[in-house]
């Protein structure tokens, strides 16, 4: 009996130990999927610069004196051709006066030196011809030596009183001339003594008041022109040969870097800086802007734009020997890995330039870096619903 037991215990025991197999669930990953989209991507330069006017100007005094008129203010809007300022006028127009009666006694001085040449060369024709009747009396002996040198003495003096009235008028047309040039200079002061806007513009600074005196060369107002804006940007010569003035289009963005408006770069320096290994740039400010003389706004120069198809940057995954691959769900929710020809990356999107060989795909966009081909999937958005 005793034995029957111990037999029946080794087959319970026995019975106990066989191996049960247990089956578990395969893992699988939650992850977010999207279709390729199509946009508009773009190569860019992102810069900052400063606003400032393509036309602008510090007037200076043009000559000395009393600041007698100042007609504008800071902020005033004036046209081209509007008076700014004046300086002593009735002073240059009294100088301009007193020059115009000089001319007059100058004319009248050409004028009697006129005169006297007339009547020297009168004098002249008469001493020659008592000086020639002298001679001709002389040979028959019929006046006396004295009387033939005193008639010679008097057509040299004659001479002499001609060459005399020549010199004059050259003195007087001289005196005249100068005359005329200090006329000049003197009407070229009163018309420097009002000095008017070279542009239509803004009157941006003033540096005096009127009443003042002030000396030539110094600075009266700062004009601006505010209808005409430009950007002044240093970039890099790696990009010289990719600009192209009238053509290169340039975002104005706003912090947000949403679009303001779009402009062009107008101007490319005709040489790279040796030292900075830069170069100059100039873009118009579209009126639309809101953007004032001073401001530093932001902007984003396109190299390149062009209709593309892409995804999320994140996406977009880097494997050894710079493999670039995504994920996409094949129809069992499992991982299939692709290879990517990536393209331009702009605004968190890459551009895909094998788009065509992956249409209808689905990729994943979020739990990519936790799954690896043949990984069983579940869609987030899939299971919301």
């Amino acid at each position: 009996m005793r034995w029957s037991l111990a037999v029946l215990a080794l087959i319970f025991i026995a019975g106990g130990c066989e191996k049960v197999v247990v089956k578990t669930a395969e893992k699988t990953t939650r992850i977010r999927t999207a279709d390729m989209q199509k946009r508009i991507f773009r190569r860019r330069i992102p810069l900052q610069g400063t606003v400032q006017p393509v036309e602008f100007a510090t007037i200076s005094a043009k000559i000395s004196g009393t600041l007698e008129l100042l007609k504008v203010d800071e902020g005033d809007r004036i046209k081209k051709g509007d008076v700014l300022f004046g300086i002593d006028r009735q002073v240059l127009k009294n100088q301009v006066i007193v020059k115009e009666d000089e001319i007059k006694v100058r004319q009248a001085a050409l004028k009697s030196a006129e005169i006297a040449l007339n009547i020297a060369n009168i004098s002249l024709e008469q001493a020659k011809r008592d000086y020639d009747r002298a001679k001709n009396l002389s040979r028959n002996s019929a006046i006396s030596q004295s009387s033939l040198e005193s008639a010679e003495t008097d057509y040299k003096k004659a001479e002499m009183a001609v060459n005399n009235a020549k010199a004059d008028i050259s003195n007087a047309v001289s005196q005249l001339k100068q005359a005329q040039s200090n006329l000049a200079i003197a009407r070229k002061n009163l018309n420097d003594s009002t000095t008017v806007a070279p542009f239509d513009c803004v009157v941006f600074d003033k540096f005096v008041e009127e009443n003042e005196f002030v000396s030539a060369g110094q600075d009266i107002v700062k004009l601006e022109n505010h209808n005409a804006l430009e950007v002044i940007c240093y970039i890099s010569s790696v990009y010289y040969d990719q600009v192209i003035p009238g053509k290169t289009p340039v975002d104005f963005t706003a912090r947000d870097g949403k679009v303001i408006s779009r402009s062009v770069i107008t101007y490319k320096a005709p040489g790279i800086d040796p030292e900075s290994r830069t170069f100059k740039i100039k873009i118009s400010v579209p009126a639309n802007t809101g953007f004032v003389s001073g401001m530093l706004c932001e902007l984003d120069i396109i190299l390149t734009e062009r209709e593309g198809y892409g995804i999320p940057e994140e996406a977009v995954l880097l494997r050894a020997n710079g493999r670039i691959i995504a994920f996409t769900v094949n129809k069992d929710m499992r991982a299939e890995s692709v290879e990517i020809k990536k393209g331009i990356t702009d605004s968190g999107f890459s551009e895909i330039l094998n788009a065509g060989e992956l249409t209808g795909r689905r990729f994943v966009i979020s739990g990519q870096t936790f799954i690896n081909n043949g990984a069983l999937l579940v869609d987030a958005e899939a299971e919301k619903k």
